[in-house]
């Protein structure tokens, strides 16, 4: 009989530490990948190494998971593994080598808001199922007061058996508060920040055998549900996991979106690796570089810190969410997507529960990473946003232009109560949009960021004007000469919060150089609040004077009005006999531009640096190349400006400016709109432009943008006769008087026909005019000998053919008349 019992008492035993009534901890084999996006929906993957998954399962999600027919083994529990070192002694506890039972670890919360009231404070977010309180430390110089500071976040353990971030969280606390004052570093943050830790998101989980041990610790909550399966997600939508959402999800929700919370980490266990969005997508998020820079310097610490073993797996310690495992309903994403929060989730420790002994070394590890993260809330880009007529905080979006994508929802807001934003980004230059409901728009550009510094763009942002209010958005004038007639549209955007209609307007200057023939123009009707952009119906006609000095501006007045009264003068400035090329025709026929590598450079109306076009570099695969290039002459000694835009991988995937073969500049990574620019001398120059790729990785965009390129100015008299080029009939040769017998617009000193006297065939153009076998033999060199080209061509066209290409009948009409008495050639034109 004893021995029977004996029995019976170790199968509970085995039993109790397989299971957690009610909670499984499961192994299985897949044959692809592809199977985790079905698993995911059914239970709650765990880890996933090579094709073997480890994963959780309860009472109810078990029996969904065994349809799919995979053999499966139950292990161990990993809340049941070992007896952990408890203690109820404050003493012992900060010597931070043992586990606080649950009220003691309350006791130490309110205990450090006591010995620390000037810069902490407790705050009880909301109870759990058994009454458990989810507390927060918040951590400030001045802690009962808003300020223009980032508001940062660490929590930990949501998985009631991943304890490690647990004790850490609260040596963190511990750290900060005894050493404020005192290190500088920990006095900085903490004068700069609002710091939130939240040591243990789900206190059932981790009691879930009573207050006194966190033995027998589970994954999800006293409802057997996994907190991280059970946020809003950005693909599925709400309730992923098909649970309603629990009360420490609710919480938790409150919580973040009551705050302006700028980064954040959530700690887990049962790995070694920081691991960052999407969670739920594969494709990358448009801050991936940035995510990426920001996770491997986590990883790169913590290895410095810790034996060669630690946090060195995946991709040197970081992951791609997504390329681990895909899950749905998880808190990274929903703090990225709906809070625009910055938030990766940090794997502590390989054990989920491990020995008490074992913590010192996971803080000694984790420590200084802790801090270097923190930090990543002080760079890149902040401001305030305030109201321009009361200085008043305004709740502002802050956008940046052609990085921020929709679906990832990646545009930051500012705090409502001080009008501070976070924007932290990877060094580039870039443009910020601000904009507010009941505002009008604001555009900053040339906004420079470099790697661990802050640049500061404060923006005071004007209310939408009653009725109409019409501003100048951009006209389509490019390249113009001295001499020219030009046609031209003017964009404008009503910024007012009532429609601008039956629009007429004149435009006007009193430059002497500029003679408006078509003054007068209609505009659409256009809507409020910047909906619409209108171009004038009519296209205004200018004629610039001949003797209009090169790279002149003119400053042209247009005036609009409306019904009910409205009228605006808008001012506006352009720039004559400027070599331009800004690609608003819509097209590469403006100058003579050539095209080469794997795909031809674009037009592109998607951005643009003052208009509303612009060049964008050819779609291009791995190891291959987009080139446009052009050629000008006669260019007088100045300086090649432009501007670009780049999005790309980060060194590898490059926009490269040459002039005459010779490269100049190389940029890559994010770069908005920013002017370089580039001496050049006198005389004939070839520029440039190859986007290239290198044979992996893309980034971004994956392309690169080039706009408003103004080139030194071209000789606008190289023949130095005293007619500008653009009207002189014989550019290139002296010719004061302008003659041209037979009014063909060409001058007579450069009529074709004056090379070519009597009839064809001085080939070699002596200056005998003899036609002989020395022109047989010129030919011969020049068409298979790579010989000297003609002089005439009309002498060398033998046959006189109308194309006037030169081929082998020219030589054999040439021999035929020396040798075999042919017929003469034809009579010079």
């Amino acid at each position: 009989m004893k021995n029977y019992f004996k029995i019976i008492l170790g199968l509970l035993l085995i039993l109790t530490s397989t299971v957690s009534a009610g909670e499984y901890y499961l192994k299985f084999n897949i044959s692809n990948r592809s199977e985790l996006l079905e698993i995911t929906k059914v239970i709650s993957i765990d880890n996933v190494i090579g094709d073997t998954v480890y994963a959780y399962a309860n009472d109810n999600t078990i029996i969904d998971f065994k349809k799919l027919n995979y053999t499966y083994e139950i292990l161990p529990h990993p809340g049941n593994l070992i007896s952990p070192k408890m203690s109820t002694d404050k003493a012992d506890i900060t010597t931070w080598d043992v586990y606080p039972t649950y009220t003691d670890y309350v006791d130490m919360m309110y205990q450090f808001e006591a010995d620390y009231p000037s810069i902490c404070q407790v705050v009880n977010i909301g109870a759990t199922n058994q009454g458990r309180a989810l507390l927060y430390i918040k951590i400030s110089d001045n802690v009962t007061s808003e300020e223009y500071e980032s508001e940062v976040m660490f929590t930990s353990t949501m998985h009631g058996d991943e304890t490690v971030g647990y004790v850490l969280m609260l040596r963190m606390i511990d750290s900060i508060l005894t050493t404020y004052g005192a290190d500088a570093e920990i006095t900085d943050i903490v004068n700069n920040m609002e710091i939130w830790i939240n040591p243990l998101a789900n206190p059932d989980g981790t009691y879930h055998t009573g207050n006194s041990s966190v033995s027998g610790a589970i994954r999800g909550n006293d409802n057997w549900v996994d907190l991280n399966r059970n946020f809003p997600d950005p693909d599925d939508g709400p309730h992923p996991d098909g649970n309603s959402y629990q009360v420490e999800t609710v919480a938790m929700m409150n919580f973040s979106e009551s705050k302006n919370f700028v980064i954040s980490a959530n700690f887990h266990g049962g790995a070694e690796v920081v691991n960052y969005p999407w969670d739920t997508w594969s494709r990358r998020h448009t801050d991936d570089v940035w995510y990426q820079a920001v996770c491997h310097q986590y990883a790169d610490t913590a290895q410095k810190y810790s034996p060669a073993s630690y946090m060195n797996g995946y991709d040197d310690g970081i992951t791609n969410g997504y390329d681990w495992y895909p899950i749905t309903g998880g808190r990274q994403d929903y703090m990225n997507y709906y809070n625009g929060c910055r938030e990766t989730t940090i794997e502590l420790s390989d054990t989920k529960l491990p020995l008490a002994s074992q913590l010192p070394a996971y803080w000694i590890y984790n420590k200084q990473s802790f801090f270097e993260y923190l930090r990543q809330a002080l760079y890149g880009i902040k401001g305030l946003v305030t109201d321009y007529s009361t200085g008043f905080p305004v709740l502002a979006f802050v956008e940046v232009l052609g990085h921020d994508f929709e679906q990832d929802s990646s545009i930051v807001f500012t705090d409502p109560d001080v009008g501070d934003y976070y924007r932290m980004m990877e060094s580039g230059t870039y443009s910020l949009v601000f904009s507010a409901e009941g505002y009008i728009s604001d555009t900053i550009s040339n906004v420079v960021v470099t790697d661990f510094n802050v640049t500061e763009v404060n923006v005071q942002l004007v209310p939408v004007p009653n009725g109409p209010s019409i501003s100048f958005v951009s006209h389509n004038i490019g390249r113009t000469m001295p001499g020219e007639n030009i046609f031209v549209s003017i964009s404008v955007r009503n910024n007012g919060d009532s429609p601008a209609t039956n629009l007429s307007s004149v435009l006007q200057t009193s430059d002497p150089y500029l003679t408006i023939t078509q003054a007068n123009s209609n505009y659409p009707n256009l809507d409020p609040l910047g909906g619409t952009t209108g171009v004038n119906l009519v296209l205004f006609e200018m004629s610039i004077n001949p003797s209009c000095p090169l790279e002149y501006d003119v400053v042209l007045t247009l005036d609009i009005s409306g019904d009910d009264g409205y009228f605006v003068s808008l001012p506006l400035v352009i720039q004559l006999g400027y070599e331009i090329e800004n690609f608003e025709t819509a097209d590469f026929l403006e100058y003579n531009w050539q095209m080469s590598g794997d795909s031809n450079w674009l037009i592109d109306n998607s951005t643009s640096v003052d208009g509303e076009y612009s060049a964008i570099s050819g779609s291009i695969s791995h190891a291959q190349n987009s080139q446009m290039e052009v050629t000008i002459d006669y260019l007088n000694s100045g300086n090649i400006s432009f501007y670009l835009k780049t999005s790309t991988q980060e060194i590898y995937d490059k926009l490269s400016f040459y002039i005459d073969n010779t490269i100049q500049e190389i940029w890559s990574g994010e770069n908005f709109w920013s002017e370089v620019s580039y001496p050049v001398t006198s005389g004939q120059h070839t520029f440039r432009w190859v986007y290239s790729k290198n044979s992996s990785v893309s980034s971004g965009s994956d392309a690169v943008w080039v706009d408003k390129i103004k080139f030194p100015s071209i000789n606008s008299d190289i023949d130095n006769d005293g007619i500008p080029n653009i009207t002189d009939n014989c550019p290139a040769t002296y010719n004061p008087g302008q003659e041209d017998a037979d009014n063909d617009g060409t001058g007579d000193v450069c009529e074709t026909a004056v090379c070519c006297i009597g009839i064809r065939g001085n080939a070699n153009n002596d200056s005998e005019d003899k036609i002989g076998i020395s022109d047989i033999t010129f030919l011969v060199d020049y068409m298979f000998l790579s010989g000297f080209e003609p002089e005439c061509r009309e002498e060398a066209n033998t046959d006189g053919d109308i194309s006037e290409l030169l081929g082998i009948s020219d030589i054999t009409y040439l021999v035929d008349y020396i040798f075999n008495f042919g017929p003469p050639p034809p009579i010079c034109p």
